[in-house]
């Protein structure tokens, strides 16, 4: 244990020191410190439990282990490209640590000039909307089911009428002739809307494939310029507009090469 205790501490030097000379640091600098001392006893072999976040905050004193583990998984997520987002905070990127789209946002911030609460703001907006939509576009798929020709033809097993399927999307306990929650979107759509409230939420992009560099960048030029056009009412373009465009890049990418 002492020998282990010894090759602790002498791995440890430079980096405190390097901590307690730091007068008006930044938190980049502070997080990068505590990555690299990490790495550093991590090559030397010793047990995770001496570089935790709790194990440098009583080494260097003065820092609570839970501003610690802040600094170290700020840095290690974003301390090789914050460079790139000109004029942000530190804690725009802290704001963003565990969005799966936070690169999107960030580069609004850049873009747009949002202090954090801004930014926090327009992603709550953009979720709400992304809900609103997902909401409208389920309920109109399950008014439109009954049309389509699963049978082979034979029309007479097809539901004639949507009234017909409510059984099958009623909440426990709701009475066929309680329909007051079951509010139409819009003139003869009746109670086929109830889907889209028990509908789980959709993560577009959880699922995506790694993608080269420039076909990433221009994805994520595109999702910021929708979430921009979609925060301001789609009031310079229509979504469907945009869905048009869409589309044509998808048949692009399925016309034969030549």
């Amino acid at each position: 244990m002492e020998e282990q205790a010894t090759l602790v501490a002498e791995a440890s030097t430079e980096y405190v020191g390097r901590w307690n000379q730091l007068v008006s640091t930044t938190n980049w600098q502070k997080g990068q410190i505590i990555r690299q001392w990490r790495e550093a006893l991590e090559e030397a072999g010793t047990p995770p439990e001496e570089y935790t976040d709790e194990a440098w905050s009583r080494r260097v004193g003065g820092v609570s282990s839970q501003h610690v583990g802040r600094l170290r998984r700020v840095n290690e997520r974003f301390g090789d490209v914050f460079e790139q987002y000109s004029g942000l905070y530190w804690s725009h990127f802290h704001a963003a640590l565990d969005w799966p789209d936070a690169e999107m946002y960030l580069e609004g911030a850049v873009q747009n000039g949002w202090s954090v609460p801004k930014m926090r703001d327009q992603r709550r907006e953009a979720a709400g909307a992304v809900e609103a939509d997902l909401e409208q576009g389920n309920s109109a798929l399950v008014v439109s089911e009954p049309e389509v020709d699963v049978s082979d033809g034979d029309d007479e097993q097809l539901p004639k009428t949507i009234s017909e399927t409510v059984g099958e999307v009623r909440g426990a306990g709701q009475s066929e002739d309680d329909e007051s929650e079951f509010a139409p979107h819009g003139a003869g759509l009746p109670e086929a809307s109830c889907a889209a409230a028990e509908a789980p939420p959709v993560r577009p992009f959880e699922s995506l494939p790694p993608l080269p560099p420039d076909v990433n960048e221009a994805f994520e030029l595109m999702k910021l310029a929708i979430l921009a056009h979609k925060v301001s009412g789609w009031r310079d373009i229509a979504r469907d507009d945009v869905l048009s465009v869409l589309d044509a890049l998808r048949q692009l990418a399925l016309a034969p090469a030549e």
